[in-house]
């Protein structure tokens, strides 16, 4: 993936790899991102790394950025294109114990069902994102009683609704080079470091409600790419090019960004 840290400055250019999780433990997900990412919603028009809420980094893809609810001008769902061919959203909540979401990891956003944005974990986030019976395990049955006391009102009293919105995002990859640009973007000003009059003035222009998590420079997503046999810090090939072989181009399964 390649992102650009400051609009219009090719310098800024910076490249963060991904290796998606084992197929076997999340298959859904994993096909999903890679029918996305080939069908080109996050290589055109406006895809961005948008929101900074300091446990996450959140991406969305095009045309995200023109949506009314991050400051363009189209209301409504923004994601339609995707819907119609099936690709916004995951069919169920998929999720591995296996891979669970620690730090530099990535997963689908919403709930009851994730996608199409994605977010990095700048933490670990296991306990709010994965499963109830993992945070048990994690917690401990006295420190988990007490919290499912004040989140639902008891161990044993989570209803249907609530069961919906508790169940975990998918999570079905991990950072495995450009550390350091997530942990620079993980720095960027949000709406929330703005002064208060200087929000004040926007409510008086009569413009909607902005998550205060909003960078205030989103950081553009340039490209992504499916690499094939990528090696950790090979650049001979370069990032997102085919190796070719005599007699070919070579094939493989190996999933990388």
């Amino acid at each position: 993936m390649t992102v650009l840290l400051e609009e219009g400055n090719p310098s800024s250019q910076r490249t963060l790899i991904f290796e998606l999780a084992p197929i076997e433990l999340a298959p859904h997900s994993v096909h999903l991102f890679l029918t996305q990412i080939a069908e080109g919603y996050w290589s055109r028009g406006t895809p961005a790394i948008v929101l900074n809420a300091e446990h996450v980094l959140q991406a969305c893809p095009h045309p995200c950025l023109d949506s009314v609810d991050l400051g363009g001008r189209t209301p409504g769902y923004p994601y339609e294109d995707m819907r119609a061919a099936g690709l916004d959203v995951v069919s169920f909540q998929e999720y591995s114990p296996a891979f669970p979401h620690e730090k530099y990891t990535i997963g689908f956003a919403g709930r009851p069902h994730s996608g199409p944005e994605f977010y990095i974990n700048l933490l670990d986030n296991t306990l709010d994102h994965g499963t109830l019976e993992e945070r048990k395990r994690r917690m401990g049955q006295a420190e988990y009683g007490a919290w499912a006391e004040e989140a639902f009102g008891g161990v044993e009293e989570v209803d249907v609704g609530e069961k919906d919105m508790m169940e975990p995002y998918p999570c079905f990859g991990k950072l495995v080079e450009g550390f350091d640009v997530v942990d620079e973007i993980a720095r960027s000003l949000t709406r929330a470091s703005l002064p208060k009059d200087d929000l004040d003035d926007e409510d008086d222009m009569e413009r909607v409600d902005l998550d205060e998590n909003m960078l205030l420079r989103p950081v553009k997503i340039a490209s992504v790419t499916i690499l094939e046999n990528y090696s950790p810090g090979a650049k001979a090939a370069g990032v997102g090019e085919k190796k070719e072989k005599e007699g070919g181009s070579e094939t493989t399964t190996t999933d990388e960004l």
